[in-house]
């Protein structure tokens, strides 16, 4: 059975549909970008669901992977509606914004949490001023080890906005079938596909 390459731009399509089938009501920029060494796709949004589940969408057209042990870029292959194929995509980067709004959520969260420790240092409720500038880097709360602005950011990686995410038919179609076993056998161990069968 022949390959089918599929370019960046059309892997985007895809990548774009996929998200859309998952999150019918969250605008996505999807954009493709291609350089000497292949391509990559950047997806942003704001708000909406977290990085973890966009990534379990977005991440099953990337056809490498990296094991940073020694710098090797290795690859992943895949069928998709019994047909091989290559995506044009070495990676697909995903990015989150958040919103005044969400912002202010995450302080109402951390502050209503560590209140009683916002009081014992002197300290008065975090503005989103001072998270969007990082001002709360160095604002440390007694008996927690990372600061302010760690621990508001943590709230908002981990929030969503919803607890199930829509099956994408697109994404569905997607099946890793292997990689090429350079990283299992020479670095750190990466795999695309569970070992454990």
């Amino acid at each position: 059975m022949a390959t089918k390459y599929l370019t960046c731009a059309e892997t985007a399509k895809l990548v774009r549909k996929a998200l859309k089938e998952s999150f019918p009501d969250i605008k996505f920029s999807v954009k493709s970008d291609t350089y000497r060494e292949g391509g990559a796709i950047h997806v942003n949004w704001t708000d909406g669901p977290n990085l973890k589940q966009v990534e379990a969408v977005g991440k099953r057209f990337e056809s490498s992977y990296i094991d940073s042990t020694f710098d090797y870029k290795g690859s992943i292959y895949h069928i998709m509606q019994g047909q091989i194929v290559h995506f044009g995509s070495n990676f697909v980067l995903h990015h989150r914004d958040y919103s005044d709004a969400a912002i202010q959520k995450g302080i109402n969260a951390i502050y209503r949490r560590f209140e009683s420790n916002f009081k014992s240092i002197g300290a008065d409720k975090p503005t989103v001023y001072d998270y969007n500038y990082g001002l709360l880097y160095n604002t440390r709360l007694d008996g927690i080890r990372d600061s302010v602005q760690y621990l508001i950011g943590a709230f908002l990686t981990k929030h969503s906005d919803r607890i199930n995410v829509n099956k994408s038919i697109t994404a569905a179609s997607v099946i890793v079938t292997h990689d090429d076993g350079y990283s299992r056998t020479n670095g750190c161990g990466i795999s695309a596909v569970p070992t454990d069968l």
